[in-house]
């Protein structure tokens, strides 16, 4: 129940069945598998007591209520089960799933067992002719739940055969126009020991499935994998979670070609029904609270910038202001890389980046600023701007102290700085001197090969002169106290308006 607001599910009620389940979208309406309470002509399932069930096709009218139900015409159905169905684009190739029969009689397997068979029936004039056995299929284990990949040339469908990871396992089998290959099993990490039923390959190429043996809410759950195609493996499943799984059996997801809207099965009403879901988008909030700098307090109307820079139209850019407790809050979209910016006149602009990219639950984010106020040759200390003894080169810990002033030097294009060296009272006043400019000039040269304008930037070495302590010449110190006075500092030279 980590975020119950990604799907909305409305049960569909057709009052003349029993139960109902397996369905998938087909034309304008849906086909599924149903059955009745037995009358006196209609043959009984003496294992449930109701009519064996059938292949029903729905669809809805103008006013989007659902029309009654039609049994599909021709072949398709017969005196025993059918059941689950996937159709081509065209809809005019069924591949489903059926008892084991032959004209009037059951076929059983050698455990006295009746198993389920793969079919494929053509529509002829309206009605499903034509029906074809497939070549996997065996009297001495079932075959079914079928579900056609986009290209209609692989099948996936569930079998308990020899040679599977538990109850039912879920395989594939590909066309090459002439024969279908050998299935091939998707593997652990699809299949379990328990049992894998009713796949449905979206066309994003999106594997979803049941399981009553991965992490379960309780039953069978509907859970998702995809294939990487680059390692050649099936990436970890996810559980679709509450409220498309219950702790009852959840099953039979699919979804419609605008992989917002589709179906699924449940029981969680204590008989399978069918479910229509809509698919939502998680959702994102980014809050925050601004402050002043050094004081703690709450800045009122600073403006906050939000940049979709995965999108380039005018709604790219949204702002809003701070409120009197230095608040703010802004919807973000899904699958979106931001910039977040902090500015007030006067005040040091701040940005931070943040990105919804690959999110799957609604998250709140949450980006706070303390804005610093511009004050004109006043020095701030870059702190950890560290060089090795009589060296100006910057090491690479001084290096990552410097991109913080580059990241602040583009987030305020109109700012002209001054870096300034100093150093301890130890040496001559001239090496100092020397010694410091070389390294002001070093911490420029480094801006420049960061990209910001040399036009920009001015520097200075101020070797012994500017000393923060008592550590003149001749007093005696300690290393931490000379420490402070080897310092690189950065003053704003002018603000251009």
């Amino acid at each position: 129940m980590r975020d119950t607001t990604l799907y909305t599910l409305e049960q569909i009620n057709f009052s003349e069945f029993e139960s109902a389940f397996g369905q998938v979208p087909y034309k304008d309406g849906m086909v599924f598998t149903a059955d009745k309470k037995v009358k006196m002509d209609v043959k009984q399932d003496e294992w449930t007591g109701k009519s064996y069930y059938d292949l029903y096709f729905a669809e809805k009218d103008k006013d989007g209520h659902w029309l009654s139900p039609q049994l599909l015409k021709g072949e398709i159905n017969g005196r025993y089960h059918e059941g689950p169905a996937t159709f081509n684009k065209t809809g005019d190739v069924a591949y489903f799933t059926r008892s084991n029969y032959f004209k009037y009689n059951l076929r059983k397997s050698s455990k006295d067992e009746n198993n389920l068979k793969l079919f494929k029936a053509k529509l002829v004039d309206g009605k499903w002719k034509e029906l074809e056995e497939l070549p996997f299929n065996s009297d001495e284990y079932s075959v079914g739940h079928p579900s056609l990949s986009v290209d209609e040339k692989t099948l996936y469908f569930i079998s308990d055969m020899p040679g599977g990871l538990g109850g039912t396992d879920i395989y594939r089998s590909t066309f090459d126009g002439v024969v279908w290959s050998k299935p091939e099993n998707l593997g652990s990490v699809i299949n379990t020991p328990g049992n894998e039923m009713f796949p449905h390959m979206s066309d994003d190429g999106t594997l979803y499935f049941s399981s009553d043996a991965h992490n379960n809410m309780g039953g069978m759950d509907v859970f998702a994998s995809s294939y990487d195609l680059k390692n050649k493996k099936w990436l970890q499943v996810e559980n679709l979670n509450y409220p498309l799984n219950s702790t009852k059996d959840d099953f039979a997801f699919v979804l419609n070609a605008d992989n917002k809207t589709g179906f699924v099965s449940s029981n969680r009403s204590q008989k399978d029904k069918v479910f229509e879901i809509q698919k939502h988008d998680p959702t994102f909030w980014l809050t925050g609270t601004v402050t002043i700098k050094g004081k703690n307090l709450p800045f009122e109307d600073v403006t906050i910038t939000l940049i979709d820079e995965t999108n380039d139209s005018k709604n790219a850019k949204v702002s809003v202001q701070t409120d009197k407790n230095g608040k703010y809050r802004i919807k973000l979209k899904p699958n979106s890389d931001y910039i977040v910016y902090g500015s007030k006149e006067n005040y040091f602009t701040q940005s931070v980046d943040l990105s919804t990219k690959g999110k799957k639950f609604s998250e709140d984010y949450t980006v706070n600023f303390q804005l610093d106020e511009i004050i004109i040759e006043k020095p701030i200390v870059l702190e950890n701007i560290y060089y090795d003894l009589d060296k100006s080169e910057i090491r690479p810990d001084a290096a990552v102290e410097l991109d913080k002033l580059v990241k602040l030097l583009n987030d305020n294009p109109k700012v002209n700085i001054e870096m300034g060296s100093h150093t301890d009272a130890r040496a001559g006043d001239h090496y100092n001197l020397v010694l410091s400019d070389k390294r002001a000039k070093s911490t420029v040269d480094y801006l420049v090969f960061k990209g910001i304008d040399v036009k920009r930037l001015k520097y200075k070495g101020y070797g012994e002169t500017k000393l923060i302590n008592r550590c003149k010449n001749d007093v005696e110190c300690t290393e931490e106290e000379h420490q402070q006075n080897r310092r690189t500092e950065f003053k704003v030279t002018k603000v251009i308006k």
